[in-house]
């Protein structure tokens, strides 16, 4: 049950900062 939570975890924040990232890479293109 702890390893599947952690994944899930993990699996989230990545999404998160995917998203952080592909948002700022957006703009970056717009701007640029």
């Amino acid at each position: 049950m702890m390893s599947r939570l952690d994944k899930s975890k993990v699996i989230n924040s990545a999404l998160e900062l995917l998203n952080e990232v592909g948002i700022e890479g957006l703009t970056t293109r717009k701007l640029a």
